[in-house]
């Protein structure tokens, strides 16, 4: 299946570019070599978009080398609504995951169900919806980018640095459920400046469906949507490319389709039971994620915001938010050379394109990343929706300097080949075990753990959420799990479990023959039973008494 899926999204979904001008040099009688001639830049693109697939696609199961804990919880929930259609906290069809008691997005999950459903519970499976949305956005990005400036050396220019932009790469490479939140803002952009520029209420209405429904893959969205949303649709009104009615039916369209999780917020922020609407569950959680990563319910509100922002221009220039898995050092999220393309972006786009009625639309999602920014604790994950419009103003800055100074392309896109090239080279080869949030190896001593059908096991807590990892890859019964889970605490902010089944996550005082105890490699300890089995499995020594 794996050879299958590259050869579909990395060579023939490439190719199908070539379709069209294919058919026409076919009518016309041209030769190989004036097809060449006339159609370089689809040509590139081909090539741009097949090194772009197989750098998002190849060995993502493999690739980061180890297991994301919220990967693991998403991956784990998605597979528990395809078996029994309740997540992990027992509610039928979320709005919300319960994940560890303050929740995760669901949307992500609902998207892995048609592929787990084939897969199993795998690496390879939970990463692989991520990976194909990350492609196809380089698609999105060329159109997005053509039908901005109608310009397809703009549009080339931009996805050749969009196929080797490290945030995105790294983001289309793991099943973090927050990242499909700007490929899905993308899309509605594209979906509306087609409608507006074709006249075609579908699409414009497509738009707003997709940008309703991107309010189900991360939180910070619910902050992001209102001002985007109410921002575009007055400059639209202003600009007079739509009526007030079409506004009015645009946002009823959102608001319905956002009905549910508008019940959630409301269920959280007031304290409220949760309740099912026809085998829907808007939960109630142990605790609200949004007050943990935004300011907006800190005493201090207009200081905090004001550190906010100066945290995010910080994070804009150097590129690095402190976390490896997010950014890696000396290539930043955009290469670090880039914020000169950027800065003179941003000037281009005020400036030369200030009457350019779609560009202000990007520009209008640029203010309204950085509002969100100003209420959101920083960190590259929280602020993913900034990063698109990032790379829209990199691509504007090179395709200016690549007109004026053409002597300069060539250079510039071998230091950019040479930065990609040492980026891929780095990063494949990262250990990413040295990351607490962050496991590999788990699966062998679950494997373990199961042939032994009687005995107690337990697992010292040495890395984070350890009964998330037994539970992905032993594929737990989630009835099974609901039915024995104890917690160390009860009423805490997360759901720290101690135990389910014959799973204890923690070392006991005295072992009896039988037990099972996991410790990290060389770890020493000491009871007074008689040791029958020693075995070490990856980083991990297992002993059985």
């Amino acid at each position: 299946m794996e050879i299958l899926i590259i050869v579909l999204f990395c060579v023939i979904l490439p190719f199908s570019v070539l379709i069209k001008p294919i058919k026409k040099a076919i009518q016309e009688k041209k030769n190989i070599k004036e097809f060449i001639i006339e159609y370089k830049e689809e040509l590139i693109f081909v090539f741009v978009l097949i090194i772009g697939s197989l750098v998002r696609l190849v060995a993502i199961g493999k690739i980061p080398n180890a297991l994301n804990v919220d990967e693991a919880s998403s991956g784990y929930d998605g597979y528990s609504l395809v078996k029994n259609g309740i997540d992990r906290g027992g509610n039928s069809y979320p709005v919300y995951l319960y994940a560890w008691g303050s929740g995760q997005s669901v949307l992500y999950s609902y998207l892995m169900i048609p592929i787990l459903a084939i897969t199993g519970l795998t690496e390879y499976g939970i990463r692989l919806p991520m990976a194909l949305v990350g492609i196809i956005s380089l698609y999105v990005f060329y159109y997005l980018l053509k039908q901005v400036f109608e310009n397809k050396k703009i549009a080339l220019v931009g996805t050749f640095f969009f196929a080797i932009c490290p945030w995105h790469i790294m983001k289309s490479r793991w099943g973090m459920e927050c990242n499909l939140f700007p490929d899905l803002v993308l899309t509605s952009t594209l979906f509306l400046i087609l409608g507006l520029k074709q006249n075609k209420k579908s699409f414009q209405i497509l738009a707003f469906v997709v940008l309703a429904i991107s309010s189900y893959s991360y939180g910070t969205s619910y902050l992001f949507l209102p001002i985007f949303v109410l921002g575009l649709i007055a400059y639209l009104i202003h600009k007079k490319e739509i009526t007030k009615k079409w506004a009015i039916i645009y946002l009823a369209i959102m608001f319905v389709l956002c009905i549910p999780i508008i019940l959630y917020i409301a269920v959280n922020t007031f304290n409220l039971e949760q309740f099912k609407i026809f085998g829907i569950t808007i939960p109630k959680l142990v605790a609200n994620r949004q007050e943990a990563v935004t300011t907006i319910f800190s005493g201090n509100v207009v200081l905090n915001c004001f550190n906010n922002f100066l945290d995010t221009i910080k994070l804009i220039i150097l590129q690095d938010d402190g976390l490896e898995w997010n950014a890696i050092s000396g290539y930043g999220m955009f290469y670090l050379i880039s914020i000169i393309f950027f800065l003179y972006g941003i000037h281009l786009s005020i400036k030369k394109y200030k009457d350019n009625k779609f560009n202000s639309i990007i520009n209008i999602w640029m203010i309204s990343s950085l509002v969100l920014s100003a209420v959101c604790l920083v960190n590259i994950n929280r602020l993913n929706i900034l990063m698109i419009p990032c790379i829209y103003y990199i691509s504007l800055g090179l395709y200016e300097v690549f007109e004026k100074y053409k002597t300069m392309i060539p250079c510039i896109v071998i230091i950019y080949i040479y930065m990609f090239a040492n980026f891929v080279w780095v990063y494949k080869n990262k250990d990413y075990n040295n990351y607490f949030t962050f496991e590999s190896g788990i699966k062998d001593v679950a494997d373990y753990c199961e042939r032994q059908e009687n005995s107690e096991i337990y697992c010292k807590y040495s890395f984070k959420e350890p009964f998330i990892y037994f539970m992905f890859y032993n594929e737990t019964d989630v009835y099974e799990y609901l039915e024995s889970v104890q917690y160390f605490e009860d009423g805490g902010i997360f759901d720290n479990i101690k135990s389910f089944g014959r799973y204890h996550f923690y070392l006991p005082d005295e072992v009896k023959e039988g037990v099972i105890v996991i410790v990290p490699k060389d770890e020493k300890f000491d009871y007074d039973v008689e040791l029958k089995e020693k075995i070490t499995v990856n980083q991990f020594d297992i002993y059985k008494f």
